[in-house]
């Protein structure tokens, strides 16, 4: 379905916002959770101390700042469906995540370095996770990782990204590559995003709306929705209740 406006308001209905504030509350619970895990196939070169200053930053009186995540959603005919997030740091930590951490640049375990943008790949461990503790549920009894309720949030809202293809290939679903990540290309199933053209300065632009949900220290911020282009450019726009 194919939407316009005149100006670069998106509407959204009261159920949807509810719904977009308790879930994306959920998911960042559940990526926290993982991304505890994932702290340990990093490096010990990069103590626990560094990865913990790379989470916050102090101010001028002394408190600190989180840094804010934006998640990704995309409304379809089945629901709302999170493709991932991405860290946006407060601008006092810019200059220092000048480093390896804040550009995505691990040194493994064994030493060699990659590419990984780590948001990305916590989304691939969750859904991983998630099917490998549905399969063995009848053996872990009370010790899996995550509860009933979790999984229930993961299977509703996570979108399924594998770190191979042939999942995918097997159940016959279309998927995307992500490539930017070095020697780590992820494979998520695809998601078609609502098309939506919006007229701004005289000129019309065409592209795909996503929803971006901001949360940072497990609190919602709100909605910025935003226009897609061919080439992953992006037009940010209002988010209006109506």
């Amino acid at each position: 379905m194919r939407e316009e406006s005149l100006s670069r308001e998106v509407r959204y209905g009261k159920q949807d916002i509810a719904e977009l504030e308790n879930a994306s509350i959920q998911v960042h619970l559940i990526y926290k959770k993982a991304a505890e895990l994932f702290k340990y196939y990093v490096s010990p070169r990069l103590e626990n101390r560094d990865l913990e200053e790379g989470n916050r930053s102090g101010t001028s009186n002394g408190q600190e700042l989180a840094p804010v995540v934006l998640q990704k959603w995309i409304q379809t005919s089945s629901g709302w469906k999170c493709i991932g997030c991405e860290l946006k740091y407060p601008e006092s930590m810019l200059d220092k995540h000048e480093n390896e951490f804040s550009r995505g640049h691990y040194a493994m375990a064994s030493g060699e370095r990659r590419n990984v943008k780590p948001e990305m790949l916590i989304q691939a461990i969750v859904w991983s996770q998630y099917e490998k503790i549905r399969l063995l549920a009848p053996w872990l009894g009370d010790e899996a990782f995550y509860t009933t309720q979790e999984l229930d949030v993961i299977a509703r809202y996570i979108v399924p990204t594998y770190f191979s293809e042939r999942p995918l290939h097997e159940q016959g679903k279309l998927f995307k590559v992500h490539h930017p990540y070095g020697q780590i290309p992820l494979y998520q199933e695809y998601v078609a995003a609502p098309s939506f053209c919006v007229q701004m300065d005289g000129e019309l632009l065409e592209g795909r709306l996503l929803t971006g949900v901001y949360v940072s220290e497990e609190q919602f911020y709100g909605l910025n929705p935003y226009l897609k282009n061919g080439d992953g450019g992006r037009t940010y726009m209002q988010a209006c209740v109506q």
